[in-house]
């Protein structure tokens, strides 16, 4: 039977259900591309602790072209700490992906102010990089927190981390905090095309974490001076950061708590051509090359000063990934304030030996100490202990490679 004029669906309501199908076909891929879309989900515990919960309150990325091979630096820091990342732009040649961390306190009235005047500042910063630093590219998340005055110290780390991580689109990622700068040339001699497939081989096939080893200024040159010899270690060959070095220019990073670079074994990186294994012990917390889809989330129980990078390092080494040194490039540290995490971590005086843990340093232990047994038992958990567990691809398992691969020189 033919359909009359009135029984046919006008061309209005025809665009109005293609215009619907479309929008839910949309809805439904991206939910299916991007399950952790949901950013204001409440906050979950694991155990007795109640992980961060970060809302996204602005997200840029760099309008500068990618490039085929590049490394992308995860990193985070707070507002206070932002004019940091300009100089570690400077001296690095690839993708930055940095979480910002803005606490706000219950029912504050200044909140909105404060957020605003946030949001304004991480816009212009990130505008001004990606006018002025040609070969940097700089991603920016900024996440705020709802928390009690008086755990203001309490930094999310982690959970930072794992944001900037979760953005990431990078086959290779070079984990380093805001307040170090790499040495020259390292972004732009491993992204080579003749490099960068032994580069992703070694480190996907072969399990491999490359280590930068990291170094620090003497502390009397202070902050100003400090600053400007950190440039200088960045910038010299091997030969002379070994002058430096036995100069007391520079040392091994955080001599306070030596185990947390030891095994990088100074004395033997410096005579060293090739890499060499590095034998893991606990407490190590190198700056390391990882291969984003294989590596671990970090476990965002840890908040202030203390364990977080030590555990993922120590879960890194439970998963069997092997350690091995990179020989010809570093990381070298920037001096600054202590933090106000470190400061209610530690009495005393800052960053020596003379310092004294407090109970927030106890509670932090025993999280790594029951997360260590769950490793040794296999009880942990395959996703980590985040948030973020579904934002990430899988990695498939890589065939075992036909020669050595050779990327350091």
């Amino acid at each position: 039977m033919r359909q009359s004029a009135g029984d046919r669906p006008s061309a209005t309501a025809l665009c109005i259900l293609l215009l619907t199908v479309v929008l839910l076909g949309q809805a439904h891929a991206k939910s299916e591309e991007t399950p952790c879309v949901d950013e204001r989900r409440e906050g979950s515990t694991y155990g007795q602790v109640r992980l961060p919960n970060l809302k996204v309150e602005a997200s840029l990325r760099s309008k500068q072209p990618r490039e085929a091979h590049d490394i992308t630096i995860i990193t985070q820091c707070s507002l206070d700490r932002l004019y940091m990342l300009e100089e570690q732009c400077n001296t690095w040649g690839g993708v930055t992906s940095v979480a910002v961390y803005l606490p706000l306190v219950y029912f504050q009235s200044a909140n909105d102010k404060k957020l605003q005047e946030a949001i304004s500042h991480v816009e212009d910063f990130h505008e001004q990089i990606d006018r002025t630093h040609g070969r940097c590219r700089m991603d920016i998340v900024l996440l705020s927190e709802v928390i009690k005055e008086q755990d203001l110290w309490a930094y999310p780390y982690n959970a930072l981390r794992n944001q900037a991580l979760s953005r990431a689109d990078t086959d290779v990622l070079l984990l380093l905090d805001a307040d170090f700068i790499a040495s020259a040339g390292l972004h732009e001699f491993l992204t080579r095309d003749d490099k960068a497939a032994d580069l992703m081989e070694d480190l996907t096939t072969n399990r491999k974490v490359i280590v930068l080893p990291a170094f620090e200024t003497e502390a009397s040159l202070g902050v100003d001076g400090g600053g400007e010899m950190a440039l200088k270690a960045q910038a010299s060959t091997k030969q002379e950061l070994k002058q430096l070095y036995d100069d007391r220019q520079v040392v091994q990073f955080a001599e306070f708590y030596p185990v947390g670079h030891r095994s990088t074994n100074y004395k033997k990186w410096f005579s060293s051509p090739e890499p060499y294994p590095i034998r893991f012990k606990s407490g190590y917390e190198p700056y390391v090359l990882v291969a984003r889809k294989i590596m671990p989330w970090y476990d965002e129980r840890f908040r202030g000063y203390g364990w977080d990078k030590v555990m993922q390092i120590y879960q890194m080494d439970a998963m069997n990934f092997h350690f091995v040194a990179h020989p010809n490039a570093w990381v070298v540290h920037r001096p600054h304030a202590p933090s106000s995490g470190y400061n209610h971590t530690f009495t005393g005086e800052a960053y020596t030996l003379k310092h004294k843990p407090t109970d927030h340093l106890w509670k932090m232990e025993r999280i790594a100490k029951d997360m260590m047994a769950e490793l040794k038992v296999g009880s942990y958990p395959d996703e980590g202990v985040t948030q973020l567990a579904d934002c990430r691809e899988k990695s498939s398992e890589q065939a075992a490679p036909e020669r050595m691969p050779v990327w350091w020189k």
